[in-house]
C-alpha cells in the first residue's frame, strides 16, 4: 500500500487533537500531537462504538492530558490508547498505522476495522 497523506503537522497543533478522514458528520480517525510524535486512533469508543469527540477536532480532556469519550466519560491514555477510567476500563482504542515525515502525517498501512466490525 502506498502511503496516504492524512494531514500536515502544521494543521495539528502541538498538544492538540484533530479529526481526520471525514465520513458524514464524523471523522473516521482522531490524531493527537505531542511535540514531534503523533498518535492516531480509530474514532470508535470500545464501550458502545460511538465517535469520541464532543465536537469536531475536540477529543481531549480540559487539560489535554488524555483522550475522553464524551458520550459516557471513558478516559484513554494518549500514547497507549488504554482506557483507564469509565465504562470500558482496561479496553483499548484501535491504533492506526502512521508515520511522520516530510512535515506530515501519513497513513502507512490499511485502516483497522472498528471493534464491532473486527470479525465480519
Amino acid at each position: 500500500m502506498d502511503e496516504q497523506l492524512l494531514c500536515r503537522l502544521e494543521d495539528l497543533p502541538d498538544g492538540g487533537s484533530r479529526g481526520l478522514l471525514p465520513d458524514g458528520f464524523d471523522d473516521r480517525l482522531l490524531a493527537v500531537r505531542q511535540g514531534g510524535e503523533v498518535f492516531v486512533w480509530l474514532n470508535d469508543c470500545p464501550h458502545e462504538h460511538r465517535p469520541l469527540g464532543w465536537k469536531r477536532h475536540e477529543f481531549l480532556s480540559g487539560d489535554a492530558s488524555h483522550i475522553v469519550c464524551y458520550a459516557h466519560s471513558a478516559h484513554f491514555d494518549i500514547r497507549s490508547g488504554r482506557c483507564f477510567a469509565g465504562p470500558c476500563t482496561g479496553e483499548h482504542l484501535r491504533p492506526v498505522p502512521t508515520t511522520v515525515h516530510d512535515g506530515a502525517v501519513w497513513l502507512s498501512g490499511p485502516l483497522p476495522k472498528p471493534f464491532d466490525q473486527a470479525f465480519d
